[in-house]
């Protein structure tokens, strides 16, 4: 049994896209043919070092379908993954089935709700297309990042869906689709001895706030919130790097 669970968002985390790439980066996922997500070179060698030594699983809030495009390397390849937010559970590609059937459960109360905001989205006029996510939460599109943040305003308060705005993306979350829910969800299924979890944005938060020690790059990102453990990224490398070092360095502080 692994001794570390290593928890951690991917997109701006660990992954990027080609906006922000260099020439020595790597792609690790095509979107129409065209490379769309990006890892560095050196955190790709640091991932596979992770991958022997603890447990990794992936927690985003994307798709099973936008997650299924990333093209991991065969050392960093992770057996479980978890997305949608924490609602859906993968093993080796495949969709859980205990897993996805109890975060139906879950959120079945707030389904009504969903449809309904769906519906108003129109009224919205920051909001440019909108869908929902494997069947457990609503996702906008705006403008710019400005737009979202309009667009939570114009929501929050008036629903008892989570909602967050990140970047130039709204998302509507029922209560229990949360990335700290899903944490706690994956210590019940690994018993690790520590968990270790890395985000960037608020959606990250929950999770971060549920882990023994979290990586973020901003303090302000975590203000008021709490973590047994905190390693904030300086600024001095690129946040995957620091991440996954971050993580190395923790595995070794543990006697076998």
């Amino acid at each position: 049994m692994n001794k570390i669970l290593f928890a951690s968002d991917l997109d701006n985390t660990l992954l990027f896209s080609w906006r922000h790439k260099t020439d020595s980066d790597q792609c690790v996922e095509h979107l129409d043919g065209k490379e769309q997500g990006f890892c560095t070179q050196q955190s790709l060698e640091l991932l596979a070092s992770v991958c022997e030594q603890a447990q990794f699983v992936p927690v985003t809030t994307r798709s099973v379908a936008q997650y299924q495009r990333i093209a991991w390397p065969a050392p960093c390849a992770p057996e479980f993954a978890v997305a949608a937010n924490g609602g859906i559970l993968l093993v080796n590609g495949v969709v859980d089935s205990k897993w996805y059937m109890q975060t139906q459960e879950l959120s079945a109360p707030w389904w009504d709700e969903l449809l309904y905001l769906q519906s108003r989205l129109p009224e919205a006029p920051m909001c440019r297309r909108w869908r929902i996510v494997d069947g457990l939460y609503l996702f906008a599109v705006c403008g710019d990042e400005e737009s979202a943040q309009a667009g939570r305003r114009f929501f929050e308060g008036g629903t008892g869906l989570n909602v967050e705005a990140s970047g130039r993306k709204l998302y509507f979350f029922p209560p229990p689709i949360n990335k700290g829910d899903a944490v706690s969800r994956l210590r019940a299924r690994f018993l690790p001895d520590k968990v270790i979890c890395a985000g960037d944005s608020v959606i990250d938060v929950p999770m971060l706030r549920a882990a023994d020690i979290a990586i973020f790059p901003d303090a302000d990102l975590m203000r008021g919130e709490h973590a047994a453990a905190v390693m904030l990224h300086s600024g001095a490398e690129r946040f995957p790097d620091f991440v996954l070092k971050s993580v190395l360095n923790e595995i070794r502080r543990i006697p076998v």
